[in-house]
């Protein structure tokens, strides 16, 4: 019996004058905990993507684009998480998602 599912990817988290961040736009399962990080990051990211403030619906598809590779390398370390088949594996695999996290965050 599986207990968590992974959410589907959204095909696109921003429009003309709307973007998501955090779950709202990567929506994971709990068990990676990665949530209000990406916030986070993502709100930063947004904030300086939205700084030259000379066309915000470019501005937030710079965004998007921004946050696109990042968020899919989440993605494949919260299945590793996920399907991790005992506790050593599990514990192994959600330390390097954590060191990836801390390593590899964005500049501010």
């Amino acid at each position: 019996m599986k207990l968590i599912m992974l959410v589907e990817d959204l095909s696109r988290w921003t429009g003309t004058r709307v973007a998501l961040i955090g779950d709202a736009a990567h929506g994971l399962s709990p068990h990676i905990a990665a949530g209000g990080t990406l916030g986070v990051e993502d709100a930063g990211v947004l904030r300086v993507s939205l700084a030259d403030e000379a066309d915000p619906e470019k501005d937030l598809i710079r965004y998007e684009t921004a946050r696109t590779a990042r968020f899919q390398r989440v993605r494949e370390h919260s299945a590793a998480v996920e399907q991790a088949g005992n506790a050593t594996e599990f514990a192994r695999s959600y330390a390097e998602f954590g060191h990836w996290m801390l390593t590899t965050a964005p500049a501010a």
